[in-house]
């Protein structure tokens, strides 16, 4: 039997003690909507970065964080924890801007959609996730609904909707005015960051299956067993889909036949989305290894054993890498033949994905320490 979904539907807490993040302005762009910028998850800049930075600012969310990113509009950048807080900074000077506390856990990347925030909080000790759509602009809630389930990976959405994944595999699409319209039981529990396009959503489980589901109507499309576990992510380019497994292996599936165009082996888990640029893929595993593939034929271009392990995913730009690591420190690469140029030594472990905003690169690391670094000739 489906799940029991409690909606409370335009819950309207105007001044509610938890609701303390307010912007003045109705002119806002997204241009880093959730996590991987686009459905695609896409971790590739197309612009010349220098490979020397200069702190400009650090700002505290106490509290851990995930492995996971920054969300951002043209001024403002977003970050949640996992004390379930949703802190807002300035992204110029680093100041607080407001907070969202709330009781229970954030797992996931926000995601913002106009002037709105999206995200599933886990309440402690229960199985239960209330999904909370919050307008920052008249700074109250709008909804929250009760889903009896846990909501601990990456949302994706679509112009029509955003789509939750739970732990136990179920996937639930809301519109953005909170209203259920599909949902679907895959019965196999699932640890692995979807991707989407051309109304597919793809996505590996702990089962090591590869699945396909029909954006539009909620049906599985695919199923296939191709490994013994997915603990990664996805990232589309072309048409092709990349993903990592528990194994080591890279592969690159076919998002119209789901054929395997190749599988490259790793000696390490791989737990990230791969980085895509014009010619190669970029992951590394949890055996300090760092891999640069030919995205077309699977060939590797280069191979490096680095300082650190790696499972948040990089950045990459026209000549760089931007790498964090488990080893208290973000990686300066020349993609071209892995060579490390600099290191950027922070206070604790690198968790979040970086993500790069008007000239400035913003990562996290543990302790709840969000840092902005400018670009710099």
């Amino acid at each position: 039997m489906r799940k029991l979904i409690l909606i409370i539907s335009a819950l309207i807490i105007a001044g509610c003690a938890k609701s303390l993040i307010q912007f003045s302005s109705k002119k806002v762009e997204n241009i880093h909507p959730m996590f991987g910028k686009n459905s695609e998850r896409n971790f590739y800049y197309n612009f010349i970065s220098s490979d020397s930075l200069k702190l400009i600012w650090t700002a505290d969310a106490f509290g851990s964080f995930n492995n996971s990113s920054v969300v951002a509009n043209d001024s403002l950048i977003f970050i949640a924890d996992l004390a379930g807080r949703i802190h807002v900074f300035n992204l110029e000077n680093g100041k607080q801007r407001g907070v969202l506390k709330t009781k229970g856990a954030i797992f996931s990347t926000p995601l913002l959609y106009r002037l709105r925030i999206y995200y599933p909080l886990v309440k402690d000790g229960k199985k239960l996730t209330e999904f909370i759509v919050y307008d920052y602009f008249a700074g109250k809630d709008l909804y929250i609904i009760e889903i009896e389930d846990l909501i601990t990976n990456q949302m994706l959405s679509d112009d029509e909707a955003i789509y939750l994944f739970a732990e136990d595999g179920t996937i639930y699409k809301y519109d953005y005015e909170a209203k259920l319209l599909w949902s679907i039981e895959t019965n196999q529990n699932n640890h692995f960051v979807p991707a989407m396009k051309k109304d597919k959503i793809f996505f590996g489980n702990d089962a090591g299956e590869f699945i396909v589901v029909d954006s539009k109507q909620g049906g599985i499309i695919h199923r296939e067993k191709i490994t013994s576990g997915f603990f990664s992510g996805a990232s589309i380019d072309n048409n092709l889909c990349y993903l990592g497994d528990d194994e080591g292996n890279l592969y690159a599936i076919d998002i119209d036949t789901y054929n395997i165009k190749f599988k490259i082996k790793t000696d390490g888990r791989i737990l990230m989305n791969p980085a895509v640029d014009e010619k190669n893929i970029y992951f590394g595993n949890m055996k300090r290894m760092f891999y640069c593939i030919d995205k077309n034929d699977g060939k590797i271009v280069w191979s490096k054993k680095m300082k650190g392990y790696f499972n948040s995913t990089p950045v990459v730009t026209k000549y760089h890498l931007f790498v964090p690591n488990l080893f208290k420190s973000l990686l300066i690469v020349d993609k071209s033949n892995g060579e490390l140029l600099k290191e950027v030594e922070l206070d604790n472990r690198a968790k979040l994905s970086p993500v790069i905003i008007n000239n400035k690169i913003i990562i996290g690391y543990d302790e709840g320490v969000i840092a902005a670094y400018e670009f710099i000739n």
